[in-house]
């Protein structure tokens, strides 16, 4: 196939470590341009990559027509707009989570790409992570029994509140919305819709302007998950946890390497985490973490692109994703549980 022409917008932090590495080398793929109004940004990005265009306007790249697909990995406030506006000039399209803010407003998008005959794709790029990688093994190889629990949590120690847009009183700013997306997308990915939800926001650390913390809780019909992340965690609970009526398995700590921009000799990590399938307190079997396999977005992104899928579940997980975050802000407003709706 002819490499995919490419733009990206935005070279923070998601631009600058999620985005270029994975695509500057990929055999389907041409980064010809990166959108930043940000003077080191531009600067940085001459230094190391002399051959990227730099563009600082967003529609010199809509106007381009030898690009073809469009990263946004910007602020959260133009993800609608931007998207639109690609998809409006046939441009296939990746969006940074956590997308859009409402379902209606996702779908609305999705069917916009149908329309244009692009693909349009969020960028859930947490599916990939080694952990999540061996939880799916183990659920494939292992006798849990029936699976009573699941608990995703994304905590850290951060103490003081960064000079970071996240933390600012703009559009899908603060801890819910910035982390809660890689969680719920864990949860659905494994386990389908749940029936109901029930969530809470939390302004721990003072002065904050946003949310830091939130607890979320997805029921099924026989198990719950439990998914949360909080900013002031000085002893940190199970990144996962699985508990089941035969056995369990815990993982703490964040994956090292925490992304994988290729494919890797070695598929296992040395980073030492604790990794553990338990069937009593007396019987724990240590087990080997795989190396995340983030290229493999990417990869698949570049045969969608070439073969348009007739069914797309990355789309149905997205919308997904969406409602349930959705539903979850209203648990948290009204202080009641939610019942999800199955039809997407």
């Amino acid at each position: 196939m002819q490499k995919i022409v490419c733009a990206i917008v935005g070279y923070g932090m998601s631009g600058r470590l999620f985005h270029l590495p994975p695509l500057i080398h990929h055999p389907n793929f041409h980064v010809k341009s990166v959108m930043t109004r940000h003077e080191k940004n531009q600067h940085d990005l001459r230094n190391q990559y002399p051959e990227i265009e730099i563009v600082t306007d967003y529609h010199t790249l809509l106007e381009d027509p030898e690009i073809e697909l469009i990263i946004l990995a910007t602020s959260n406030d133009v993800h609608y707009t931007y998207t639109k506006e690609a998809l409006l000039h046939h441009k296939h399209v990746v969006c940074e989570k956590p997308f859009v803010e409402s379902y209606s407003k996702a779908k609305e998008l999705f069917d916009l790409a149908k329309k244009q005959h692009r693909i349009l794709r969020v960028f859930h790029n947490r599916q990939y992570d080694g952990d999540i990688l061996t939880i799916r093994k183990l659920l494939k190889t292992k006798d849990f029994g029936n699976i009573v629990s699941f608990t995703s949590r994304f905590d850290r120690y951060e103490p003081s509140i960064s000079t970071n847009w996240r933390n600012e009183l703009v559009d899908m700013a603060g801890v819910y919305y910035d982390l809660a997306p890689h969680l719920v997308h864990h949860a659905i990915s494994l386990f389908g819709l749940p029936n109901l939800v029930m969530n809470t926001l939390f302004d721990d650390r003072e002065g904050t302007k946003v949310d830091d913390h939130f607890e979320m809780v997805l029921y099924y019909e026989t198990m719950t998950c439990f998914l949360g992340a909080q900013v002031l965690e000085r002893d940190p609970k199970p990144r996962f946890e699985i508990v089941g009526t035969k056995a369990s398995y815990v993982k703490y700590g964040f994956d090292r390497p925490d992304t994988v921009y290729e494919p890797q000799n070695d598929l296992y990590q040395s980073s030492g985490l604790r990794s553990e399938f338990i069937t009593s307190p007396d019987n724990k079997q240590s087990i080997p973490l795989l190396k995340g396999e983030h290229y493999r977005f990417y990869d698949l992104l570049a045969h969608h692109i070439d073969e348009m899928p007739e069914e797309d579940h990355d789309e149905w997980l997205s919308l997904a994703v969406i409602l349930v975050m959705q539903l979850g802000l209203v648990s948290h407003q009204t202080k009641q549980m939610v019942k999800v709706p199955h039809k997407i």
